[in-house]
Protein backbone atom coordinates (compact mmCIF):
# COMPACT_ATOMS: atom_id res chain seq x y z
CA UNK A 1 0.00 0.00 0.00
CA UNK A 2 1.72 3.48 -1.16
CA UNK A 3 2.21 5.89 2.21
CA UNK A 4 3.09 9.42 3.09
CA UNK A 5 5.47 10.65 5.53
CA UNK A 6 5.63 14.29 6.62
CA UNK A 7 7.87 15.82 8.90
CA UNK A 8 7.25 19.59 10.55
CA UNK A 9 9.68 21.37 12.93
CA UNK A 10 7.58 22.60 16.28
CA UNK A 11 8.87 25.61 18.00
CA UNK A 12 7.44 24.65 21.50
CA UNK A 13 7.56 21.69 24.07
CA UNK A 14 6.79 18.59 22.87
CA UNK A 15 3.45 18.54 25.26
CA UNK A 16 2.47 21.83 23.82
CA UNK A 17 2.92 20.38 20.72
CA UNK A 18 1.02 17.79 20.97
CA UNK A 19 -1.82 19.46 22.37
CA UNK A 20 -1.88 21.21 18.93
CA UNK A 21 -2.19 17.96 16.99
CA UNK A 22 -5.08 17.07 18.89
CA UNK A 23 -7.34 19.55 16.84
CA UNK A 24 -5.69 19.16 14.00
CA UNK A 25 -7.72 16.13 12.23
CA UNK A 26 -10.73 18.16 13.64
CA UNK A 27 -9.94 21.08 11.86
CA UNK A 28 -8.99 19.65 8.90
CA UNK A 29 -12.70 17.62 8.81
CA UNK A 30 -14.16 21.04 9.41
CA UNK A 31 -12.90 22.23 5.99
CA UNK A 32 -12.33 19.18 4.28
CA UNK A 33 -16.00 17.89 5.27
CA UNK A 34 -17.69 16.99 2.12
CA UNK A 35 -14.76 15.11 1.74
CA UNK A 36 -13.55 13.12 4.65
CA UNK A 37 -16.30 11.54 6.67
CA UNK A 38 -16.16 8.73 9.63
CA UNK A 39 -13.03 10.26 11.03
CA UNK A 40 -11.54 8.63 14.31
CA UNK A 41 -8.58 9.81 16.37
CA UNK A 42 -6.78 7.99 19.17
CA UNK A 43 -3.96 9.60 21.28
CA UNK A 44 -1.98 7.55 23.37
CA UNK A 45 0.25 9.67 25.24
CA UNK A 46 2.20 11.38 22.96
CA UNK A 47 1.43 8.69 19.83
CA UNK A 48 -1.54 9.48 17.33
CA UNK A 49 -3.44 6.64 15.68
CA UNK A 50 -6.46 7.72 12.88
CA UNK A 51 -8.33 6.96 10.44
CA UNK A 52 -10.90 8.32 8.06
CA UNK A 53 -12.74 7.64 4.81
CA UNK A 54 -13.25 9.76 1.41
CA UNK A 55 -14.00 9.24 -1.72
CA UNK A 56 -14.74 5.69 -0.69
CA UNK A 57 -11.63 4.76 0.67
CA UNK A 58 -10.67 4.62 4.23
CA UNK A 59 -6.93 6.23 5.37
CA UNK A 60 -5.14 5.29 7.99
CA UNK A 61 -1.90 6.46 9.85
CA UNK A 62 -0.22 7.78 12.89
CA UNK A 63 1.15 11.01 13.90
CA UNK A 64 4.22 11.51 16.18
CA UNK A 65 5.80 14.19 18.33
CA UNK A 66 8.78 14.34 19.70
CA UNK A 67 11.32 16.64 21.17
CA UNK A 68 11.64 19.32 17.29
CA UNK A 69 9.37 17.73 15.36
CA UNK A 70 5.53 16.19 14.80
CA UNK A 71 6.09 13.32 12.42
CA UNK A 72 3.02 12.26 10.31
CA UNK A 73 2.67 8.63 8.33
CA UNK A 74 -0.01 6.98 6.49
CA UNK A 75 -1.29 4.42 4.44
CA UNK A 76 -3.17 5.42 1.03
CA UNK A 77 -5.30 2.77 -0.54
CA UNK A 78 -4.63 2.02 -4.85
CA UNK A 79 -7.46 4.49 -5.45
CA UNK A 80 -6.22 7.90 -3.76
CA UNK A 81 -2.88 7.65 -5.19
CA UNK A 82 -3.54 10.10 -7.75
CA UNK A 83 -3.70 12.60 -4.89
CA UNK A 84 -1.19 11.63 -3.17
CA UNK A 85 0.63 15.10 -3.74
CA UNK A 86 -2.43 16.89 -2.68
CA UNK A 87 -3.10 15.08 0.25
CA UNK A 88 0.63 15.53 1.52
CA UNK A 89 1.14 19.19 0.90
CA UNK A 90 -2.63 19.85 2.43
CA UNK A 91 -1.66 18.29 5.36
CA UNK A 92 2.19 19.59 5.28
CA UNK A 93 0.79 23.11 5.20
CA UNK A 94 -1.62 22.60 7.80
CA UNK A 95 1.00 21.43 10.09
CA UNK A 96 3.68 24.01 9.59
CA UNK A 97 0.79 26.61 9.96
CA UNK A 98 -0.62 25.25 13.40
CA UNK A 99 3.23 25.20 14.72
CA UNK A 100 4.07 28.37 13.71
CA UNK A 101 6.20 30.30 16.50
CA UNK A 102 3.55 32.61 17.59
CA UNK A 103 5.67 35.74 17.70
CA UNK A 104 6.43 34.62 13.13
Amino acid sequence: MPQFNISVPHYTTKEEATEKVKFLLEKLGDAYGNLIKDLKQDFTGDKLDFSFRTMGATVTGEGTVDDENVNVKGNLPITLMMFKGKIESDLKGSLEKLMKPKNA
